[in-house]
């Protein structure tokens, strides 16, 4: 067994900066990946990270932007907390080398993106989360923090209340081990892969909310699932909204625009209004010229090619809207404390309150970026007043006993591949953009169908090295949490509220339903409560 005071699980941008502050704060740390950093899905991020800067902007009104877009669901002391220190988080990372475009003036350039009273979007090309993700873990191999990569947490260890560490299957060797921590992190990244289509990576499966919801913490918002309005029709990659901002057309297949340039709408809108578009849409970026779409918007430009055989200055591009992040994710305070003592989260997995029903365009990278900050000084602070206990070997044990049980199943037609592809299409039905009763009744009925289908479920390959349907078989559980609770919180919420619209409950009502869902794991499966919003109806 290892021990560290703190072990951050997840290697993208949140993880990242949790690790760098935890071992700025004089702590031993390290990291658990399941994939390399540099695969992280934080790589995909394109649009950049929000922050008020100069005399045109304040982060006051960066927040009332981020209140609004919510739409009556942001906790004010999270909103509040992550726009009044972005800037500084920008500028740090600016000081260690992440490449951000500069206007005429040297100062950081900024995009204009929906939902915005004012340009704060710093960039750097549309590959913003690549060159984030890069300068990071950069730093993290100069701070000589150790990094065990391509490790699947399987379980976290609870004794008491109190988070010990967790186990974890190394894919290369099948080795199960236990790494013990004062203090554990999850950034484990979002669970983009329980939708088809979706813009996610394939290691986007739910795996930290997974992990903390069988270790009896709540899933907040899970609900409340957002859409990407340019998202490519053939692949999971997806255009830039800066695009927009930069003098790109959204156009009906007539090349009529379907909207004002210069007014663009929060996604959750536009996403439905194009996905009522029966004849589908397209970017034109003709009218910017071929030396701004190749100064600007060269990943978009190679992929556009790549992909869909189109040349950005000669064609439009043709879009749709797709899945695009779970907002929701484990219950945290502003340090991305959990109710479980010595356990932290931060990132796509977590739910400290910001994004609310809807999340401003550039906001989920800046969170990513703050919040994982926050959470790993909060983390080493709590394990300078305790130390790592040795993890009892009954736990390694039972998961030993328990992969053994799995192998033993006898292998049929049914694989996890089948039930995947099966739940992904299931949520994408019944729990897409318009959501009504029917649907979600049938999307549950189908859940619980396939969660007895994976509890049978035989494997047909039983080696231990990189045993891809194995990891396929641990993702498919966590996916299957996930889902459960996003459809049992969505049949409880009979309001249409941000990215959560029911057609047989068009309204919003704030009487009734201006609170945060909670699901925990129960008994009998999911179950609801609620929780209050804080500082709702005020200015924030």
């Amino acid at each position: 067994m290892l021990k560290y005071d703190v072990l951050i699980v997840g290697g993208g941008v949140a993880g990242l900066r949790a690790a760098l502050a935890a071992k700025q704060a004089g702590v031993q740390v390290a990291l658990l990946s399941k994939t390399h950093p540099l695969r992280s899905h934080s790589a995909t991020s394109s649009d950049g990270l929000n922050a008020a800067f100069g005399k045109d902007d304040s982060w006051q009104q960066h927040a009332q932007d981020t209140v609004r877009a919510g739409a009556g669901l942001c906790d004010h002391a999270a909103v509040e907390e992550m726009c009044r220190t972005a800037s500084d988080d920008i500028i740090q990372l600016d000081h260690i080398g992440v490449p951000f475009n500069r206007n005429t003036e040297g100062k950081l350039d900024r995009w204009a993106l929906g939902g915005h009273t004012s340009p704060r979007t710093a960039f750097s090309a549309d590959m913003t989360g690549h060159a984030v993700l890069n300068t990071l873990y950069e730093q993290c191999i100069r701070e000589e923090i150790p990094s065990h990569e391509e490790w699947l947490a399987t379980s976290l260890v609870v004794e008491d209340g109190i988070c010990r560490g967790v186990l974890a299957l190394e894919l290369g060797t099948g080795k199960l081990d236990a790494f013990g921590a004062s203090a554990v992190v999850l950034a484990t990244g979002g669970a983009g892969r329980v939708y088809t289509p979706s813009t996610a990576s394939q290691s986007c499966c739910g795996d930290g909310m997974s992990l903390a919801y069988r270790a009896g913490l709540g899933l907040r918002d899970m609900e409340m699932v957002q859409y990407h309005p340019l998202g490519f029709c053939e692949r999971a990659a997806f255009a830039s909204e800066g695009a927009l901002g930069e003098g790109a057309v959204l156009c009906n297949p007539d090349g009529q625009p379907i909207l004002q340039a210069d007014d663009p709408p929060l996604r959750d809108a536009l996403c439905r209004s194009l996905a009522s578009a029966e004849d589908g849409a397209t970017l034109d970026f003709r009218s910017i010229g071929k030396e701004r779409i190749g100064a600007r918007f060269l990943y978009l430009e190679r992929a556009a090619n790549d992909i869909a055989g189109i040349s950005l200055d000669s064609a439009p591009l043709p879009v749709m809207p797709r899945m695009h992040r779970v907002l929701g994710g484990i219950q945290t305070d502003t340090n991305g404390a959990t109710a479980v003592s010595g356990l932290f989260a931060a990132g796509e997995c977590a739910s400290p309150g910001v994004h609310g029903a809807n999340a401003l365009a550039g906001n989920a990278l800046t969170a990513s970026v703050v919040f994982g900050r926050r959470a790993g000084s909060a983390a080493a602070a709590h394990a300078l007043d305790t130390s790592p206990q040795a993890i009892a070997d009954a736990a390694l044990q039972d998961t030993r006993r328990t992969l053994e049980a799995i192998f033993s199943r006898p292998a049929s037609e049914d694989t996890v591949v089948t039930i995947q592809r099966a739940l992904a299409n299931t949520m994408a039905e019944h729990v897409g953009l318009v959501r009504d009763e029917a649907r979600l009744q049938e999307a549950a009925r189908c859940v619980a169908d396939l969660q007895t289908r994976y509890t049978q479920v035989g494997l047909r390959h039983h080696g231990k090295m990189y045993n891809h349907e194995l990891l396929t078989f641990y993702e498919l559980g966590a996916l299957l949490d996930v889902a459960g609770a996003i459809v049992t919180a969505a049949q409880e919420r009979q309001e249409s509220r941000g990215v959560h619209h029911r057609s047989d409950f068009p309204a919003t009502n704030d009487a009734e339903w201006q609170h945060h869902s909670l699901v925990t794991c129960g008994p009998d499966g999911p179950s609801l409560a609620t929780s209050p919003v804080v500082n709702a109806g005020q200015s924030a």
